[in-house]
């Protein structure tokens, strides 16, 4: 994951950002909400916890808050 937020940057794709600890933060995010997800927590969706993880990763690099579409 550093390496492809490293070359984003590089290309200016996305905004300079402190990649370690991005990466530590998205891992963070998604433990925690995969976790509450292995345990069926009534209050956490699969859509709830990627659209939390992936403002927290737009805002770091400049993205556009809403999350792509496949």
């Amino acid at each position: 994951m550093a390496d492809a937020v490293r070359r984003g940057i590089a290309s200016g794709e996305f905004t300079p950002a402190d990649v370690d600890e991005l990466c530590t933060l998205v891992l963070s995010l998604s433990d925690g909400y995969g976790i509450r997800l292995m345990l069926r927590d009534p209050t956490v969706t699969l859509d709830g916890a990627l659209t939390a993880i992936w403002r927290q990763v737009a805002a770091e690099l400049g993205l556009p808050e809403d999350m792509p579409v496949e």
